[in-house]
Protein backbone atom coordinates (compact mmCIF):
# COMPACT_ATOMS: atom_id res chain seq x y z
CA UNK A 1 0.00 0.00 0.00
CA UNK A 2 1.34 3.00 -1.07
CA UNK A 3 0.49 6.88 0.76
CA UNK A 4 -0.38 9.62 -1.43
CA UNK A 5 2.38 11.99 -1.51
CA UNK A 6 1.45 15.48 0.11
CA UNK A 7 1.78 18.68 -1.88
CA UNK A 8 2.18 21.71 -0.34
CA UNK A 9 0.35 24.82 -2.53
CA UNK A 10 2.70 27.02 -4.15
CA UNK A 11 3.08 30.88 -2.67
CA UNK A 12 2.11 33.24 -5.00
CA UNK A 13 4.45 35.97 -4.77
CA UNK A 14 3.61 39.41 -5.94
CA UNK A 15 6.07 41.56 -7.52
CA UNK A 16 6.35 45.03 -5.72
CA UNK A 17 6.57 48.09 -7.56
CA UNK A 18 8.75 50.97 -6.23
CA UNK A 19 6.74 53.86 -5.22
CA UNK A 20 7.31 57.39 -7.15
CA UNK A 21 8.61 59.87 -5.34
CA UNK A 22 6.74 63.71 -6.19
CA UNK A 23 9.44 66.63 -5.97
CA UNK A 24 8.09 69.58 -5.33
CA UNK A 25 8.48 70.80 -8.90
CA UNK A 26 6.36 67.82 -10.20
CA UNK A 27 2.73 68.66 -11.23
CA UNK A 28 0.78 66.03 -10.01
CA UNK A 29 -2.79 65.73 -11.74
CA UNK A 30 -5.71 63.72 -9.63
CA UNK A 31 -8.76 61.80 -11.46
CA UNK A 32 -11.48 63.72 -10.78
CA UNK A 33 -12.99 60.25 -8.96
CA UNK A 34 -11.03 60.45 -6.45
CA UNK A 35 -11.90 61.47 -2.34
CA UNK A 36 -9.82 62.20 0.25
CA UNK A 37 -11.70 60.98 3.43
CA UNK A 38 -11.96 64.43 6.30
CA UNK A 39 -9.42 62.67 8.25
CA UNK A 40 -6.98 62.17 5.45
CA UNK A 41 -6.38 65.83 4.40
CA UNK A 42 -3.22 67.10 4.59
CA UNK A 43 -2.84 69.26 7.65
CA UNK A 44 -0.80 72.58 7.51
CA UNK A 45 1.28 74.04 10.10
CA UNK A 46 0.41 77.18 10.59
CA UNK A 47 -3.42 75.75 11.31
CA UNK A 48 -4.33 75.67 15.00
CA UNK A 49 -7.36 73.21 16.00
CA UNK A 50 -9.00 73.93 18.99
CA UNK A 51 -7.97 70.68 20.47
CA UNK A 52 -4.57 71.78 20.31
CA UNK A 53 -6.40 75.22 22.31
CA UNK A 54 -7.37 72.72 24.97
CA UNK A 55 -4.19 70.70 25.09
CA UNK A 56 -2.44 74.26 25.61
CA UNK A 57 -4.62 75.47 28.31
CA UNK A 58 -4.91 72.26 29.96
CA UNK A 59 -1.18 72.07 30.74
CA UNK A 60 -0.10 75.76 31.43
CA UNK A 61 -3.41 75.52 34.12
CA UNK A 62 -3.17 72.18 35.49
CA UNK A 63 -6.90 71.75 34.59
CA UNK A 64 -8.93 68.93 33.31
CA UNK A 65 -9.19 69.05 29.90
CA UNK A 66 -13.29 68.40 30.71
CA UNK A 67 -13.09 71.52 32.32
CA UNK A 68 -10.82 73.51 29.72
CA UNK A 69 -12.98 71.96 26.88
CA UNK A 70 -16.05 73.56 28.37
CA UNK A 71 -14.25 77.07 29.30
CA UNK A 72 -13.38 77.41 25.65
CA UNK A 73 -16.30 76.26 23.72
CA UNK A 74 -18.31 78.69 25.91
CA UNK A 75 -15.90 81.85 25.25
CA UNK A 76 -15.82 81.06 21.52
CA UNK A 77 -19.09 81.23 21.72
CA UNK A 78 -19.41 84.53 23.47
CA UNK A 79 -17.22 85.48 21.47
CA UNK A 80 -18.79 84.58 17.89
CA UNK A 81 -22.19 86.69 19.43
CA UNK A 82 -20.45 89.29 20.32
CA UNK A 83 -18.97 89.60 17.47
CA UNK A 84 -22.12 88.78 15.13
CA UNK A 85 -24.15 91.38 16.87
CA UNK A 86 -21.49 93.53 15.53
CA UNK A 87 -19.82 94.58 18.52
CA UNK A 88 -15.84 95.45 19.08
CA UNK A 89 -14.36 92.56 21.21
CA UNK A 90 -11.12 94.02 23.48
CA UNK A 91 -8.67 91.37 24.66
CA UNK A 92 -5.73 92.64 26.22
CA UNK A 93 -3.53 90.10 25.75
CA UNK A 94 -4.61 89.32 21.95
CA UNK A 95 -5.81 92.45 20.74
CA UNK A 96 -9.29 93.96 19.21
CA UNK A 97 -11.25 91.97 16.98
CA UNK A 98 -13.88 94.79 15.32
CA UNK A 99 -16.48 93.97 12.81
CA UNK A 100 -16.81 96.04 9.98
CA UNK A 101 -19.88 96.30 6.94
CA UNK A 102 -18.84 96.70 3.41
CA UNK A 103 -21.18 96.88 0.76
CA UNK A 104 -24.97 97.62 1.41
CA UNK A 105 -28.37 95.89 0.52
CA UNK A 106 -27.94 92.45 -0.56
CA UNK A 107 -24.04 92.72 -1.59
CA UNK A 108 -23.57 93.29 2.38
CA UNK A 109 -20.42 91.54 3.73
CA UNK A 110 -19.12 91.75 7.18
CA UNK A 111 -15.51 91.59 7.73
CA UNK A 112 -13.55 91.13 11.21
CA UNK A 113 -10.11 92.82 11.32
CA UNK A 114 -7.93 91.85 14.20
CA UNK A 115 -5.81 94.23 15.64
CA UNK A 116 -2.83 92.45 17.58
CA UNK A 117 -1.71 94.28 20.39
CA UNK A 118 1.80 95.16 20.33
CA UNK A 119 4.54 94.23 22.62
CA UNK A 120 5.51 96.64 25.06
CA UNK A 121 8.38 97.72 24.20
CA UNK A 122 11.45 98.20 26.99
CA UNK A 123 13.13 100.83 25.36
CA UNK A 124 10.05 103.45 26.33
CA UNK A 125 9.42 102.05 29.52
CA UNK A 126 13.14 103.11 30.59
CA UNK A 127 13.24 106.42 28.58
Amino acid sequence: MTTPKKTTPKKTTHKKTPLKTVSSTDEVVLDEDVSVEANETPSDPNLIKKKEIYDHVSVSTGLRKRDVREAVDSLLEYLHKCLEDGKTVQMPPLGKIKSIERGSGENAKTHYKLMLKKPNDPEKKSA
